[in-house]
């Protein structure tokens, strides 16, 4: 017996929109949709905040601070630390030390896996078997070791500090106060500094939570909070994942940019509705592009326009507004 299966209005409608979509890519260059999510997105697509950048960067190397890089949702936290990251073992501090610098990207932690995911990060040697007191011991160890025997000092990343348990925080703690009093009894001058550096990110709500949990490092941290990207940096941002999509990132010009298909005003409308949130940009445009697709399909024209740009900032007006 022959089953006859039927498509549904539903899934028509989806295939419909989809090759309508589909067909707006096609006619700007594009191999896949600019405006799609990436987990850990290509650098090439990073926007940078020089000034900002180098607050941190300073601020790692004179050796007084620890760093808690502080914005919503979607701000660019993440980037941010991530090209500290890059450029932090090419640099020294005031005293000649290179850096061994550690990342954990992972949230929702709780003590052994925080401990486990620092020595990992650090490339720190220990045994699964082993209790988070002993894994967070090998890691001072070895912070002391490079610190005396190949003048490193540790920079530890961490992402989302707050979001992760409680009880990590402590684990934490441990390893901002280092050196401890015994180590410097053991060596002298030669642990006169603090050995690692914090560099720590979240929302306004996870710097409340380190003030309430971790006040004995809150008080030798300073907040920077992640600057709103202005209507030239937006035009970069879009104009980059175009780019990216097109097959063409490794020729970008970021002193030359193109921002087809989308009009300086749209970009300068959607920027203003996302206050300058990367990743309200993204939805926005992602928005954008699903309406001027429908245009394409009826007037020829993939351009994205001012008033595309107005009708979807309109729509997603209260969204964002529960987003933020």
């Amino acid at each position: 017996m022959t089953i006859a299966i039927h498509e549904s209005a539903l899934i028509r409608h989806f295939n419909t929109r989809k090759e309508t979509l589909r067909a707006w890519e096609e006619k700007i260059g594009c191999r896949f949709s600019p405006f799609r999510g990436f987990k850990m997105p290509d650098s090439r697509l990073y926007i940078e905040h020089p000034d900002f950048l180098d607050s941190i960067v300073d601020l790692v190397l004179t050796n007084e601070r620890h760093i808690f890089i502080r914005g919503p949702v979607g701000s660019g936290k993440s980037t941010l630390m991530l090209l500290a990251l890059r450029d932090l073992p090419t640099l020294m501090d005031r005293r000649g030390n290179r850096f061994v610098a550690g990342y954990v990207g992972m949230t929702g932690l709780y003590e052994k896996q925080m401990a486990a995911a620092i020595a990992d990060s650090l490339r720190v040697k220990y045994r699964r078997s082993w209790e988070t007191s002993q894994i967070i011991d090998a890691i001072s160890v070895e912070c002391v070791r490079r610190y005396i025997e190949e003048k490193c000092r540790t920079a530890l990343f961490i992402e989302d500090v707050a979001d992760n348990q409680e009880a990590a925080f402590h684990k934490i703690r441990y390893l901002a106060d280092l050196p401890t009093e015994e180590m410097k009894d053991s060596y002298g001058t030669a642990l006169d500094e603090p050995i690692v550096t914090l560099i720590m990110s979240g929302t306004m709500e996870y710097w409340n939570a380190m003030l309430n949990y971790l006040p004995q490092i809150a008080d030798r941290t300073e907040p920077l909070d992640v600057p709103p990207l202005d209507n030239a940096k937006a035009k970069e941002f879009i104009a980059r994942r175009v780019a990216y999509a097109q097959g063409k990132i490794d020729t970008f010009d970021k002193d030359n940019i193109d921002v087809y298909p989308f009009a300086e005003e749209a970009v300068r409308c959607i920027n203003g509705a996302a206050k300058g949130n990367p990743r309200d940009i993204r939805m926005l445009a992602r928005g954008c592009e699903q309406v001027a697709a429908e245009d394409f399909r009826r007037t020829g024209d993939p351009t994205v326009t001012q008033k595309i740009a107005e009708l979807v900032a309109d729509a997603y007006a209260v969204i964002l507004k529960e987003v933020h």
